[in-house]
């Protein structure tokens, strides 16, 4: 159904959603909520400071305060336990909408004001027949789109959850594994009535996140390794190759180089991802890889999914290799030599007017930016290519059996013995105005930051106070950092937009680059030691150690700051333990068993895949969903 069919959707709405990627009534049932909000039920008489309640009673007529450019409304809530006091800012027509001596529920948080309880721009719902019987409620809490802000999302996300759904998994497997229908888990994902459905429904949609992971890597499995000329060389220009470099590899991109070696000797396709957190090493051992495949007289692509990382690329091999190949880059805007020993570029690449000669190897730098097509379309050369993969996504043993039984993994599990570690630091709301005290002088002296943001635009939770975004922290760091360099960038931007912001800030004439996360993959700015992340709660810890490995990448000290103002003692134990734990797969690991119900936030896994409700680190979910793929795969191929 279109979007304009449904119930509360103009054409301003339907133009703004259309604008985020949401086109269908189907695809704005599968918006999610970031977060849930807890209203417990109560009464005037037992109202907890600071709190989220509920209330069911009366409310007086609404009157109207003018002071100079604001009006004010407040009405008084009354029930059998007392009264509290409401208020509303710039809410003329709450005078005309709300009804006296009439019930009405009533939520918000509850606050104190010269003295007495109040709740601010509290929502309030009619109620009519029967009263119900108070109960504590989860309310959904949607990121903004444009102008539709979340309350406006729960409306008419309700109304597209109203229509038929056909759930892909059969009874039988439903049944097998104790998962609930998909109708009934977008419905609890949105709107659940208990934290038990709520985890019913985050255990079946992270169930078919994984399922389709494992459907797609059975498929392709099948074409996987295909027969091949094998590829040999001298080793002895390799070894010499290796012994010149200004510095000893490590004995993990020494094993990696092996694994490779070995399976481009063999007569079938290699089809090997390589693993390693960001600054292990993988660039040097795909140059040797490359580079292999040049003495055996054969072409290397290698593909980057954006402009600046392909500039990174090139770059970085060309460092590596130096005379002993000749290596160009071929993007949208760059036009480089097709017939070099190792081509580096874009989707660019994938243009049918590019021709090239025998292609040896085929090398995709963070793969889960590529469509599944593009990726195909890598192997339509023959004889087919080796294929190697790079991610810096941990990748746990019971993936690498169940969901990568098609591909070989070689792990870079040990950082350069020269590269310092990155110190990690949790700032309150309290030392905010001193930390960026500190990161003025440093950039005085010379350094660079990130600063991030989760948000691109201007945020709000349902009480109206504003969330960091990168509006506002362009905005504010304007007033904190005079004198300092400020640019923007994020995800809205169009390709070359975003690369000359890169651009300019590698090239140091900008100080500070205020982003959203998008800066967590490939970017290296050796000159940029500084990171900082704003309401830091809100990203996974998998997703803060990918951020905190930007800096540091030129051998200099490395800072990451967390700012949050949360003061949840949850929250607070949480970043602690990302300060203190360098590991990345040990972060992954401990947001799976500290997720507590409907804490979405922390659950998104960038990298080799993006998976938002299930983990990779969930072993039972993954061995569950392995067999029931197998299964269907089983069934479709019997006679």
């Amino acid at each position: 159904m279109d979007l304009i069919d449904l119930p509360g959707i103009g054409e301003k709405t339907a133009a703004t959603l259309r604008t985020h990627g949401i086109e269908t009534a189907e695809a704005l049932s599968h918006y999610y909520p970031r977060a849930y909000r807890t209203y417990y039920a109560t009464s005037a008489d037992k109202l907890p400071i600071g709190e989220y309640v509920s209330l069911i009673g009366t409310i007086s007529r609404p009157v109207s305060h003018h002071t100079g450019h604001v009006s004010t409304q407040v009405a008084t809530f009354k029930d059998d336990g007392g009264s509290l006091t409401l208020r509303w800012f710039n809410a003329p027509y709450i005078v005309r909408s709300l009804r006296v001596d009439t019930t009405y529920q009533v939520r918000g948080k509850v606050e104190i004001f010269a003295g007495k309880r109040q709740m601010v721009n509290p929502e309030t719902h009619l109620i009519t027949g029967e009263s119900p019987q108070p109960s504590d409620q989860i309310v959904p809490v949607y990121t903004a789109i444009g102008t539709v802000k979340s309350g406006n999302l729960r409306k008419i996300v309700a109304e597209a959850l109203k229509l038929a759904v056909t759930d892909p998994l059969t009874t039988k497997i439903r049944t097998t594994y104790g998962l609930v229908d998909l109708e009934t888990a977008l419905h609890n994902i949105h709107f659940p009535k208990d934290n038990d459905s709520l985890e019913a429904a985050i255990h079946r949609l992270g169930f078919d996140e994984l399922y389709a992971l494992q459907m797609e890597s059975l498929k392709s499995a099948e074409h996987t390794h295909p027969a091949t000329n094998p590829i040999h060389c001298d080793m002895g220009i390799l070894q010499n190759w290796i012994t010149s470099l200004p510095f000893v590899p490590t004995t993990a991109q020494t094993r990696s180089i092996d694994e490779i070696l070995k399976d481009l000797g063999n007569g079938v396709a290699m089809h090997r991802l390589l693993q390693g957190e960001v600054g292990s090493g993988k660039t040097l051992v795909a140059a040797a890889a490359a580079l292999t495949v040049k003495l055996a007289g054969k072409q290397t692509l290698v593909m980057a999914p954006t402009q600046i990382l392909a500039e990174q690329l090139h770059t970085s091999l060309t460092s590596f290799l130096q005379d002993a190949a000749s290596i160009s880059l071929v993007t949208h805007d760059v036009h480089g030599d097709t017939t070099a020993d190792i081509v580096v570029g874009t989707q660019a690449l994938l243009q049918e007017k590019h021709t090239f000669s025998t292609i040896g190897l085929v090398i995709v730098d963070e793969q889960h930016r590529f469509g599944v097509v593009q990726r195909l379309l890598l192997t339509r050369f023959a004889p087919a290519p080796h294929f190697l993969m790079m991610t810096a996504t941990p990748i746990p043993r019971s993936l690498a059996m169940t969901s990568l039984t098609g591909l070989d993994v070689s792990h870079l599990d040990e950082l350069p013995k020269n590269r310092v570690p990155v110190k990690t630091y949790y700032v309150t709301e309290e030392k905010r105005k001193n930390a960026f005290d500190w990161i003025k002088r440093e950039i005085q002296s010379g350094n660079q930051a990130f600063v991030v943001a989760p948000v691109i635009d201007e945020a709000e939770d349902e009480e109206g106070n504003a969330k960091k975004s990168v509006t506002l922290l362009e905005k504010e760091l304007t007033t904190l950092l005079p004198g300092i360099s400020v640019d923007v960038m994020h995800g809205r931007m169009k390709e070359h937009e975003k690369t000359e912001h890169l651009r300019m800030f590698r090239d140091c004439h900008t100080q500070v680059l205020v982003a959203t996360s998008m800066v967590e993959v490939g970017i290296d700015i050796p000159t940029a030691n500084i990171m900082v992340i704003e309401d830091a709660e809100r990203f996974g810890l998998a997703q803060l150690h990918q951020l905190r490995g930007r800096v540091g990448r030129g051998g200099a000290q490395g800072h990451c700051l967390l700012f949050s103002k949360m003061k949840s003692e949850k929250s607070r134990e949480r970043l602690t333990y990302f300060v203190r734990e360098t590991d990345g797969a040990k972060l992954a690991e401990y947001d799976l068993r500290t997720r507590g119900p409907g804490q979405l936030f922390g659950l998104v896994q960038h990298g080799f895949f993006s998976l938002r409700f299930a983990s990779l680190f969930d072993e039972r979910l993954l061995e569950e969903t392995h067999a029931a793929a197998l299964s269907v795969a089983k069934s479709s191929i019997s006679p």
